[in-house]
């Protein structure tokens, strides 16, 4: 008796916290299953977001960048991919000027974001993917993102993406290197010089924003970005 009573209990507490659960998604929306703060962790050589694998530097468009920060990108609860944002030192060093003794928590990462969005020296985000997913759903998931940013430009974009994977899919470990340089928008499968361009006035601020903006669609990459530039300047 005392055993089926134990399994009694044991069965309302696990309804009991699925209602929890199904209340939280209700009023907080998918984010309330997220967890805590992501991992990054690593060596000067390389380093982990999430437990996935991210370069301390890479060269695009023919410019050496470094890592600033990064975070994981989840949908309804399931992990999509880790972002990574690197750029050229350039930038950091314009940055500091404005910004000296930034913290993570200034109330001012704000206006520090859109000013890294519009700089003109290159800048990267890096998406590493974490389970395979098909190409259309990420090209139409930034195409939405970006829309209210630059209107019906950002089908163009949509399309540019689709032809850039030249696939259905992208599998699980693939990256997608999405670089800007002035108003040139480059991307590739691999980083490297082998990429292929476009130009649309607003889109480089834009996919930036969409990571760092006000309404960013990984709140841990942005807090990623935030501390990665905060310890940087107090490093220099």
């Amino acid at each position: 008796a005392k055993a089926t009573q134990s399994i009694m209990a044991i069965k309302v507490a696990a309804v009991g916290v699925a209602v929890v659960a199904i209340i939280a998604a209700i009023i907080m929306g998918p984010t309330a299953f997220l967890g805590g703060d992501v991992d990054i962790s690593g060596s000067d050589n390389n380093l982990t977001v999430d437990g996935v694998a991210m370069p301390t530097q890479i060269k695009t468009t023919g410019t050496l960048q470094n890592f600033i920060g990064g975070g994981l990108r989840m949908k309804w609860g399931f992990k999509v991919y880790v972002v990574g944002i690197y750029s050229d030192p350039k930038v950091m060093t314009s940055l500091k000027k404005k910004y000296s003794g930034f913290e993570a928590k200034d109330s001012n990462l704000s206006d520090l974001a859109t000013d890294f969005a519009k700089s003109k020296p290159a800048r990267t985000v890096l998406l590493r993917f974490q389970r395979s997913v098909a190409a259309s759903d990420i090209s139409d998931a930034l195409g939405e993102a970006l829309k209210p940013k630059v209107g019906a430009a950002s089908d163009e974009f949509q399309k540019f993406i689709l032809d850039i994977v030249g696939s259905d899919r992208l599998e699980k470990g693939s990256g997608i290197y999405i670089t800007c340089k002035g108003e040139t928008l480059s991307a590739s499968l691999t980083g490297g010089n082998d990429s292929s361009s476009i130009r649309i006035k607003g889109l480089c601020p834009a996919v930036f924003e969409v990571y760092l903006g006000d309404k960013a669609v990984s709140p841990q990459a942005k807090k990623g970005f935030a501390e990665g530039v905060a310890t940087l300047m107090a490093s220099e």
